[in-house]
């Protein structure tokens, strides 16, 4: 019967994947993603839905509609992505592998959602796209999510974060929001193939004031970033 769950929601969800994909192909030469992003969100939500996996999501101050954000989270699971798209309540772009955008479709996909491509194997390159991501965030209003992490838990516990995340939060000039992703590497851990229907949640926490950040040496911030993530995802 686990596998029999298994493989169904692995057929619902390659299928909910490509309809959400397709939808924004055909929407990007018309609409910005901004545009767009309550569609997807729905979609995204509907997939959800279907696989039987119950989605809370958590606030503990409310998230200001058209302000620009950095969104700061810890990072799971490959599904992390898909619970940003269905819970999160401004669009965001991200910063992901420059590797991503030579893959067949997939490509084609991540650049019309508006990805910022990053080489972390290069510092200089990660920094230039850093800069990147905030040229894009004030000129077009939008917001990004950053996993400082760097790279996926196998585990579930939280790592050590990346300095440069933070220095990208200072140089931003824009409120920090630390979001806690729960139980979502329980969907589908490493460690097992199979995907398990359950409970997960998104507990967003209260923005830290870019004024206050301004003051903040970067390891200060790290550490208190660090110490409001790790709160937010045992909850």
């Amino acid at each position: 019967m686990k596998k029999l769950i298994s493989l169904y929601m692995y057929i619902v969800g390659v299928i909910m994947i490509i309809i959400i994909f397709l939808t924004q192909l055909l929407l990007r030469p018309f609409f910005k993603p901004q545009k767009t992003f309550p569609i997807i969100s729905f979609l995204f939500r509907l997939t959800f839905k279907l696989l039987f996996i119950k989605l809370e999501i958590e606030y503990d101050t409310p998230i200001t509609r058209g302000k620009s954000y950095i969104f700061m989270a810890n990072h799971t699971s490959f599904w992390d992505v898909f619970v940003a798209g269905a819970s999160f309540p401004v669009y965001v772009s991200a910063l992901e592998a420059h590797t991503h955008f030579r893959w067949p479709i997939y490509g084609l996909i991540i650049k019309a959602y508006g990805q910022i491509p990053i080489n972390r194997n290069n510092p200089r390159s990660s920094w230039n796209s850093y800069l990147k991501a905030i040229e894009k965030m004030h000129k077009e209003k939008i917001s990004i999510i950053v996993f400082p992490e760097g790279t996926r838990s196998r585990d579930g516990k939280l790592q050590r974060f990346k300095k440069i995340p933070f220095k990208f939060a200072r140089e931003a000039g824009v409120d920090l929001v630390p979001v806690g992703f729960v139980n979502v590497n329980s969907l589908s851990p490493m460690t097992n193939f199979w995907i398990q229907p359950t409970r997960i949640k998104v507990h967003f926490g209260t923005p830290i004031p870019k004024e206050e950040i301004a003051q903040m040496s970067v390891e200060d911030l790290q550490e208190k970033v660090y110490s409001e993530i790790k709160r937010l995802s045992e909850q």
